[in-house]
């Protein structure tokens, strides 16, 4: 009953060690106000045309004597590298966990990429500094403000902007691969019960009940009701049981657009995610490759020197702990 790409990500050489609880993916997210001034829509920013994304970014950005005042698009590294890879063509691991793919050239290709819209910005310190004096939970959050024209950004993120600034020119969409079709990079939480635990039938229990459809069917009913003292509309979870999802989905509460075009926008990204295989080296291959994104937004790096050093080091740390896994095995 478990999303496919949550429940991969628990699941180790054909073995399970977790229950997933929540999923999260991305959505397209932009002001449509900045969209219209500049006469574009969403498709050229919903990553379907990254030379279409490159003007879009150029045509939305904002500068004053150097300094930025809004930035065009935010490519939302390094977090969402993978997004990018994928939506190029390329898993930046093999299915079965034990290759690491971080030079393939539609890697670094996707990289330049990314790594190009900060760039056209002014260098990713500026981006990055902008895009963190902004009040991301409140009422003064970027899309309020006029200071953000799009973004790929978690689902979550939508409850949020219609709490807060339900009346803000925001517009939603699926995050787009190349080839035009909705693509989200699932990511989220598991309950598991750690070896040596005091009591892991108790907590077996515990894990399944927290995770049992009846379980969030309650917690659903609990925020539509909250949601409707407060006149607000309720937009959905994303669980990573899928019958769940089908259930609470059925009681998204209508808040009139543009909120019901980003639930659908949400629960369609939900159908079209990929995740980063698992493996026993997990930890190791995510700094690898985060160091690796992260040296080329600071300029240390090119981008093919960058995913070369990565693809070396994320590689040697799958093979250890592949051999180390089999020894502990045997």
């Amino acid at each position: 009953m478990f999303v496919e790409s949550a429940l991969a990500q628990v699941t180790l050489d054909g073995q399970i060690y977790g229950i997933p609880e929540f999923n999260v993916v991305q959505v397209t997210m932009a002001n449509s106000d900045l969209l219209d001034a500049a006469g574009l829509s969403l498709s050229d920013v919903d990553g379907s045309d990254w030379e279409a994304m490159t003007a879009a970014n150029e045509a939305l950005t904002k500068s004053e004597g150097g300094k930025l005042g809004v930035i065009g698009v935010d490519s939302k590294l390094p977090e969402f590298f993978p997004l990018w890879a994928k939506a190029n063509g390329v898993d930046l691991i093999s299915e079965d966990g034990r290759t690491a793919q971080l030079d393939d050239p539609k890697a670094v290709e996707a990289l330049e990429w990314a790594v190009g819209i900060y760039d056209a910005q002014g260098g990713f310190g500026d981006v990055k500094a902008f895009r963190d004096s902004a009040d991301f939970f409140g009422e003064g959050n970027q899309f309020a403000t006029g200071v953000l024209g799009a973004m790929p950004m978690e689902q979550w993120y939508i409850n949020v902007l219609n709490d807060v600034s339900p009346d803000a020119p925001v517009a939603f969409d699926t995050v787009k691969d190349r080839q035009g079709e909705p693509i989200a990079f699932a990511s989220g939480s598991a309950w598991a019960i750690p070896a040596g635990a005091a009591n892991p039938e108790a907590a077996c229990r515990w894990a399944r009940v927290m995770t049992a459809v009846d379980s969030w069917e309650a917690a659903a009913k609990a925020r539509v009701d909250l949601r409707n003292e407060e006149g607000k509309p309720f937009t959905g979870l994303l669980t990573g049981n899928a019958e769940a999802d089908d259930l609470i989905q059925g009681m998204v509460t209508s808040g009139g657009e543009p909120w019901d075009t980003a639930v659908e926008a949400m629960y369609e990204a939900n159908d079209h995610t990929f995740a980063l295989p698992a493996s026993p080296a997990d930890a190791e291959f995510e700094t690898a490759m985060q160091d690796a994104v992260n040296s080329v937004l600071s300029g240390e790096a090119e981008p093919a020197d960058a995913l070369a050093q990565a693809q070396e080091t994320a590689q040697k740390a799958l093979d250890e702990a592949w051999q180390k896994m089999g020894e502990e095995g045997e």
